[in-house]
């Protein structure tokens, strides 16, 4: 067997072990449906105050904030790795992860894999809702390409997850996850055009993966205007992610072994 089939094996055993733990709890997919039901919702209703021509030609603040929410379900997934490695350190399981022969880096890899996985399908779950029962305009004919876009960059953002992880191992706290989802979700322009932001803070929408991800992600979806070209707002991603990866894991490297030596890998 190769390494990368090894590798390949002991991500794929990761996947199955928390997805079955998740499937174990059977009402929390009726919760999951049911409050992204409540959520659409109340932006259905808001959708309805916003004036005409606010978002886009036709005024559909509703589709274009139903692409936005849907992003951030991914974003949220993708930052929360931290809180993901914190619970395997309180249930002892990180300590197997450590002496496994794929060692501490993929180990994590491994075990943020499902849920940011879920998040991505329950992201086009909700799209389909919002379809169905709302009745957003959607283009079929570009799902492949929009699942693409939304997997790209769930893996860029993964990368600033890990950095919250390498926090976590190596001073056993994760404080900020929470505020980065929300500053990015705000500012990456999933609720409100960026064009409404003051020149001072907007800036801040085109120095991270959030905002090209959705600006594509919509383009493809609902067929709005990118800001940049459609190439261009790809070539970001694309460089988010290429750049981003080797700081991350690197991170990662420098944290085990900082609390190797510390001894307080397996502390929380």
């Amino acid at each position: 067997m190769t390494v990368v089939s090894q590798y390949g094996a002991a991500l794929l055993a990761t996947m199955r072990r928390d997805a079955e733990i998740f499937l174990s709890y059977r009402f929390r997919l009726i919760g999951q449906v049911l409050g992204v039901l409540f959520t659409l919702g109340t932006f259905f209703y808001i959708a309805k105050i916003v004036r005409p021509g606010a978002v886009g030609p036709s005024g559909e603040y509703f589709a274009y904030v139903v692409v936005g929410v849907v992003t951030t379900v991914v974003l949220t997934s993708a930052l929360g790795s931290a809180q993901i490695v914190r619970m395997e350190l309180m249930q002892g399981n990180f300590e197997r992860v450590v002496v496994s022969p794929v060692g501490p880096v993929w180990g994590v890899i491994a075990v943020a894999a499902f849920p940011i996985c879920w998040a991505t399908g329950f992201a086009a779950l909700m799209l389909g809702l919002s379809a169905a029962v709302f009745g957003v305009p959607l283009h079929v004919a570009n799902f492949a390409p929009a699942l693409g876009v939304g997997i790209l960059g769930a893996l860029s953002l993964f990368c600033i997850g890990l950095l919250f992880v390498a926090g976590l191992i190596a001073f056993k706290s994760a404080l900020g996850a929470t505020w980065v989802i929300a500053a990015l979700s705000f500012l990456g322009g999933a609720y409100f055009p960026l064009r409404l932001f003051p020149g001072w803070i907007r800036w801040t929408a085109y120095v991270q993966p959030f905002t090209p991800t959705v600006d594509l992600l919509r383009h493809l979806l609902i067929g709005t205007r990118t800001i940049d070209s459609a190439w261009l707002e790809l070539v970001k991603l694309v460089g988010f992610t290429v750049v981003l990866m080797p700081i991350a894991v690197a991170a990662l490297w420098l944290a085990v072994g900082f609390s190797r030596r510390r001894g307080t890998l397996m502390e929380y």
